[in-house]
């Protein structure tokens, strides 16, 4: 440990005590070191460009071209290009303007003054690249660049670019573009950028600033797709699968078990369907019918409304959700209740007037049963597909829709009880029919 400290003194030491002459900087085949100003390149290695370097605990040069070996830490002060390899860290940029005034600092900012990476950066610990990287940072620590990234990261912790990422971002706890990203963010925690994504984003939480719609005003800045446990963005023309997704005007599609929208605005444009057991948006419609296998179905109807703002359109189209709590009153009953969701789409006229009249849906449908005189918790699942049509009563109760639908059911496991509406068997317990149901919607 006395060595690492030592060398770690001697390396910032000599960024700022050694002088370098910055009209001109030789260049060297090779370098072989022990520490900064105790090797083949003297006592001022900052005004050294190597073609190959090698140091025995902590390197010090202006640039390295091809290949550079340092057991501790590497640290250049110019753009470099090649292979870094150091045990614990790699640093480059920094030190390039030591002995500038503040005028002359940003003086040479202004006229495009960097510190660039072109090539491969492996360490330990820690990446730094002080401007931009045009290659790759790999470390079982934190990966930083200070500017932007045309390339990838790799990180054992943490990986950070301070404007734009293009290529991949890759660790186990976070990644962070903070300008924008276009490409690839994976990592076991979070992914975020805080302005445009396109791409795809992994994580147990993914946040974009926007995410574009390429059926949408801007086409030609893609769009993204975001895998997690928790989704979020501003603006969001892409997809979101999680079990919660947010979106501030969300043009594209959302999957998961709760979202919350609110719908774009742009005229002439659809918009992409919200499935979900709760969706937070945009309407929701209770409804009240009877069935074939129950006397009581309770459901909410949440959704979205995919192409509400085409003008030209002759039917509004929605996404369908619906959650179902049905119930038999009739001891007589094998069943006593069940639960359910259904996900579709529904069809509803636009009439001239701007509002509408009927609608039609097809639907599928997954429960559970509940069987009154068998014992036990086992979940019993009914699978159904639907098709529904509905009117709307009058005028003056515009909202209010009676409906009928026709169905086919599948129950795999009948628990051997004696059910009137049975048609066929199939399997060992298991059973198909057809089934129907009738009631009111508020719309």
């Amino acid at each position: 440990m006395q060595v690492v400290r030592f060398s770690i003194i001697l390396l910032f030491s000599a960024q700022l005590a050694i002088g370098q002459s910055r009209s001109a900087y030789k260049e060297k085949i090779l370098h072989l070191g022990i520490l900064p100003g105790l090797g083949t390149n003297g006592i001022n290695p900052g005004e050294i460009d190597n073609v190959f370097a090698f140091t025995l605990f902590t390197g010090y040069n202006h640039s390295t071209k091809y290949l550079e070996i340092n057991g501790l830490s590497g640290f250049n002060t110019g753009s470099s290009s090649g292979i870094h390899i150091s045990g614990l860290a790699n640093f480059l940029g920094g030190n390039g303007q030591a002995g500038k005034s503040f005028k002359e600092k940003r003086k040479e900012i202004r006229s495009g003054y960097e510190t660039n990476l072109t090539g491969l950066q492996f360490s330990g610990l820690l990446n730094f690249v002080r401007s931009n990287t045009f290659g790759a940072q790999f470390t079982l620590g934190i990966n930083i660049t200070a500017n932007y990234l045309i390339g990838s990261q790799v990180g054992g912790v943490f990986n950070y670019v301070k404007k734009f990422t293009i290529g991949t971002q890759v660790s186990a706890i976070g990644n962070y573009s903070k300008r924008s990203m276009t490409g690839v963010q994976v990592a076991i925690l979070f992914n975020a950028t805080q302005g445009r994504y396109a791409g795809v984003q992994l994580g147990a939480i993914n946040h974009a600033g926007v995410i574009g719609n390429i059926k949408g005003p801007s086409p030609d800045l893609g769009t993204a797709i975001q895998i997690g446990l928790l989704n979020t963005s501003g603006n969001m023309g892409g997809w979101q699968i999680g079990l919660v997704n947010i979106g501030k005007r969300v043009t594209g599609t959302q999957i998961g078990l709760i979202n919350i929208f609110k719908n774009g605005k742009s005229i002439d444009y659809k918009d992409g369907p919200a499935f979900a057991l709760l969706n937070f948006g945009f309407y929701a419609n209770p409804r009240a019918y009877i069935s074939e296998l129950f006397l009581s179905n309770f459901g909410w109807v949440t959704g979205k409304p995919i192409n509400s703002r085409v003008r030209s359109a002759s039917r509004i189209v929605y996404s369908y959700n619906e959650i179902v709590y049905s119930t038999n009153y009739d001891q007589g009953k094998d069943i006593s209740w069940g639960v359910s969701y259904k996900a579709g789409i529904t069809s509803f006229s636009k009439l001239t007037s701007g509002g509408i009249s009927n609608y039609f849906g097809f639907m599928g449908e997954i429960g559970h049963v509940n069987w009154r005189d068998v014992e036990g918790t086992k979940i019993n699942l009914r699978y159904s597909v639907l098709l529904e049509a509905g009117i709307r009563l009058s005028k003056k109760l515009d909202f209010v829709y009676p409906f009928i639908s026709v169905s086919y059911n599948y129950l795999p496991d009948t628990k051997g009880a004696t059910t009137e509406f049975l048609v066929q068997h199939v399997g060992n317990n298991g059973i198909v029919w057809p089934g129907y149901a009738f009631g009111i919607m508020f719309h």
